[in-house]
């Protein structure tokens, strides 16, 4: 297939700067992925101040894990942690990442719809627990 252009300039004409958006909307999402952490790490608060965990630390858990999932497969967080390397050879700490981020890429489309049921029944839950309408299993504590 030929190239559209006589000259290719990367992503910095239109359409193609438009693809830079999506890096801006990844970073969003590790913000929002940093909140969902903190909200999984407060999960294991207990009544009395120590650890404990119910049903609902596992739901946020597992929210948490899918989110972290779509986030981390997405190709931008590939391309910031791969890109403009010329060697891998010289940085293998981030080729060790980048091939673990390469691994979850293709299945990106499948972590999105995944986390997107996660996202609705960890709301549902922690609704239906605050209003009372349930009370939250504990396993422990």
């Amino acid at each position: 297939m030929p190239e559209p252009r006589g000259k290719y300039s990367g992503e910095s004409k239109f359409p193609l700067v438009l693809l830079n958006s999506h890096r801006y909307f990844f970073y969003g999402a590790l913000i929002f992925a940093l909140i969902n952490l903190y909200d999984a790490v407060l999960a294991f608060h207990g009544k009395d101040g120590g650890v404990g965990m119910g049903l609902g630390t596992v739901i946020i858990v597992i929210n948490f894990l899918m989110l972290a999932a779509y986030t981390l497969s997405c190709h931008a967080c590939r391309h910031i942690i791969g890109g403009k390397l010329k060697s891998f050879s010289q940085h293998p700490i981030r080729y060790r990442y980048w091939t673990f981020v390469s691994k979850l890429n293709p299945r990106h489309g499948q972590f999105a719809m995944i986390s997107l049921f996660t996202v609705i029944l960890t709301d549902a839950y922690i609704m239906a627990v605050s209003a009372g309408w349930i009370t939250d299993l504990r396993i422990f504590n």
